[in-house]
Formats: structure tokens, sequence, C-alpha cells
């Protein structure tokens, strides 16, 4: 089981406490040497202090000698008590940086020293030889010199030393914190910055109406995983209000279609009822070829009635996406003869231009007729009484890229409408006769199925909406 943490939080955290660490014992290291030195520099100022001392002492020694002045004698003996004072006041110091038993001779030296200088100022050197002593006392100085010269090489050394260790460790410091900043950068870029770049990049896909949802980017459960995880989610319910939608247009757009396909099946089943009819009265009196006339008629209007339906059906059943191979020439047909009495009724023409050699496609064909329908109906709404609407299904500059133009004379669109005429519940019919969620959903179904949906229109120029479809639908 794993006891840590895996969220981006704790982990950034614990990359700047880990900084924070490196620094703060990079800075206790410093603290450490610094003071080893300032303690080695204090040490090295008494010592000074200390070789300077003996070498007055050792000055004033040797005009002693040759001139027994009791001048050179007073001066001498001040040395030397300022030198036993600076042993005895500085005792732990000194005792710290040479020892606790060269501390001790050096005192003993000092003792014997100043006793001998004693000794010598009360001998009468005329009367009696006094080199013995003086040979002893210059023994005893040498020693003192010798352990004084010891201690500040010693001081001197310490300090080279700590130097040498100083001097390097800003730079290993600086080069550690810098990998470990580098580190602490390729992380956040790795688990923050570049998953975010994915799910920005992959959602933008939303706007278009393709709701693939996004794989999660690593193996750990963070925020990130938690945000995918929530973002598929919302895709996976936008989807299905997506399809709600499409569905409740597909009934809208029944509706519009309700009294032109009334129409169109009450004539048929008029025309049916008078055959049937002509033959109940008139069958015996008929001769057979004028009979089987009766027949087809009557066949053709069946026939002609159960087609309406049937196209009605397949259009209005509410079912999901299908990604079947179709010919685009077929579909419009069909669709045409859905709206052909509607068409009729506004005296609409219509017309249809495929170049030859078309591929048929794999595409989503009852989401593709839904998108036909709404244009179809947007035309001959907009166009009124009278008008052409035209139909253009041609290969694109894009290879493997069918184009279809539907094109019709009405009166256009305004400039500052362009540019949102594909947005949710924008339109430009009076209130209460259009939602303004067709071309809305319009465009979600094609950019859903890898294509692109484009206007251009002008006032009083009518009007050309452009779908541009793959031959191969994304996934096939």
């Amino acid at each position: 089981m794993n006891l840590i943490p895996q969220t981006i939080r704790w982990q950034i955290m614990t990359a700047f406490l880990s900084c924070f660490v490196f620094m703060a014992i990079v800075v206790i290291l410093d603290y450490k040497n610094f003071k080893d030195l300032s303690r080695s520099m204090q040490f090295f100022e008494l010592a000074e202090d200390v070789n300077k001392t003996l070498m007055e002492m050792r000055r004033y020694e040797k005009n002693y000698f040759l001139y027994r002045h009791e001048f050179n004698y007073g001066e001498n003996v001040t040395y030397s008590n300022q030198l036993a004072l600076s042993l005895q006041r500085d005792q732990d110091v000194l005792t710290n940086a040479i020892g606790d038993e060269n501390y001790k001779n050096f005192v003993e030296y000092v003792k014997n020293y100043s006793a001998l200088m004693v000794e010598l100022n009360h001998m009468d050197c005329e009367k009696q030889t006094c080199h013995d002593i003086q040979e002893e006392i210059r023994s005893v100085g040498q020693n003192l010199m010798l352990l004084a010269d010891q201690v500040v090489t010693t001081q001197r050394r310490d300090i080279n030393t700590l130097l040498q260790r100083m001097l390097p460790l800003p730079l290993i410091g600086l080069l550690f914190l810098v990998i470990l900043l580098g580190f602490v950068i390729f992380y956040i870029t790795e688990k923050v910055i570049r998953p975010l770049a994915r799910i920005t990049r992959e959602s933008e896909e939303v706007a278009g109406g393709g709701y693939r949802h996004i794989t999660p980017y690593g193996r750990g459960k963070n925020e990130i995983h938690h945000l995918v995880m929530a973002i598929n989610r919302m895709m996976k319910e936008m989807e299905r209000r997506q399809e709600e939608l499409v569905e409740s247009r597909k009934l809208a757009s029944i509706s519009t279609l309700t009294a032109g396909i009334a129409h169109e099946i009450n004539n048929a089943v008029n025309n049916l009822s008078l055959t049937l009819e002509a033959l109940i009265e008139d069958g015996a009196e008929m001769t057979r070829e004028e009979r089987l006339k009766l027949y087809q008629d009557a066949m053709d209007q069946s026939d002609r009635t159960s087609e309406i339906v049937k196209n009605l059906l397949e259009f209005s059943r509410a079912s999901h996406s299908k990604i079947e191979n179709f010919n685009l020439e077929e579909l419009v047909d069909k669709t045409v003869r859905l709206l052909k009495n509607d068409m009729n009724l506004h005296t609409i023409n219509f017309s249809k231009e495929i170049e030859e050699d078309l591929p048929s496609v794999w595409q989503d064909k009852g989401g593709l007729q839904q998108v036909l329908i709404n244009l179809f109906i947007n035309s001959v709404q907009a166009m009124g009484d009278g008008g052409t609407l035209e139909v253009v299904i041609r290969r694109s500059q894009v290879p493997d890229e069918i184009r279809i133009d539907v094109i019709d004379d009405g009166p256009g669109i305004a400039e500052e409408h362009v540019d949102h005429i594909f947005d949710p519940f924008f339109t430009t019919k009076k209130e209460g006769e259009g939602t303004g969620l067709g071309l809305s959903v319009s465009y979600s179904i094609i950019r859903k199925n890898g294509g692109r949906m484009e206007v251009k229109s002008a006032p009083g120029q009518g009007a050309c909406f452009s779908i541009f479809l793959p031959v191969m639908a994304p996934g096939v």
C-alpha cells in the first residue's frame, strides 16, 4: 500500500521543501565554517599578540644582558607579566587551541623565565659569572618562541584548511541547487503543464461537438487525474444532452414536415380510394387492360404512401449515431422527397449538381440527413414564396474530402450576423418562428463526424452553406 500522498499539491510542496532543506543545510554548514573561521581568526590574533609580546620581552632581555640597565629589566618584567596575564585570561581559548599539555608547558616556561630574570637581576655579574644563568634564560626564551611559533603556524594552517573547505561549498551548493530546481521544473512540466496542455488541446474539440474522452495522463490518482475524470463525465453528459437536442430538433423538423406529408398522403389515399371506387362500380364493364391499369394505379399510390411513411419513420426513429457507407446523391434525393410537398406549396424550384465518379462515404447517415433537413427547411422559410434551392456536391480541394453546398436565392444574412449564425439559440427569425438550435445542432453533428461547416452570404444575395466531410469518418 502506498502511504505517500499522490496529490500534485503534496508533491510540489515536497519538492520545494527539499529545496528549502538543502538550502538550510548549506546555510548551516556555511555558518559553522564561518563560526570556526571566526574563532580561529580570534585565536590567531591572540597568538600574534602573544608572539609579539614574546618578541618585545626577548628584545629587552637582550638589551639587559648587554647593558645591565634597569629600564631594560623593567620593560622585560612588564612584558613577562603581560604574557602571564594573557595566558591566564585566555586559558580556555588557548587550551582548546593547543591542548592542555602544551598550555601547561607554556605557563611553566613563563614562570621559569620570570624567576630566572629575577635571579639574574639580584646577581652582581662583576663579582660573579652570570653566563650560565643567561644561557638558561636564553634557552627558556627560545622554547617560548618555538612554542609560540608552533601555535601561530598551527592556527595559520587551520585557517587555510577552513578556507579551502569553504571556497568550493557555495559552488557545490549552487550546482546541486540548479540540479534540484531543474528536477522541480521538469517535474512540474511533466505532472502539471503537459497534462493541462493536453487537456486544453483535447477539450477544444468539445466546442466543435466532438466528445472524445480524454485519456488520463499517467498512473497517479492526483488532481489532474480527477480533473480528467470530471471532464470525461461532463463530456458524457453533454453528449447525452446533445443527442437529446438532436432528437428534439428531429421532432421539430417532423412537425414542420407534418402538414406537407399529411397532404401528400391524403392525395395518395384519395387517388387510391377513387381507383377502388371505380373498380367497384364499373369493374364488370371494363376490359381486362383497363382493370389492370387501375390496379397498377392503385399499387403506385399504395407504394407512394408506403415510401412516404417509411422515409418519415426512418428519419424520426430515436437511434444513436451509426457510421455506414452510402451514396450522397441518394441521400439528397430521399431528403428532397420528404420536403417535396413543402417546396411545392412555396413554389420552390430544386436543382442538384453532382460531380461524376464521386466516392461513396462512410458517415453518420441519419445525422447528415438531419443536417440537410435543417438547411433545406431554413432555405425554404428564408425564400418564402418562390425561389431556387440548389445542392452542389463535388470533391473538395483537400484530398479525401467531399464538399456539399446548399445554395438559395433568399434575402441573405446580415454581415453582423454571419459570425454568430452557428451559435446556440441565435436566430434571425421572428419571435415564435425559430429556436435558434437548428444550425447549432447541424454544426455540432458535422464537427462530431470530423467535418466542418462554413457560410457565405450577403444581404440580398442569398446564402451558401458549405459542408466539408471526410470520405472516411473518424474511427473508421
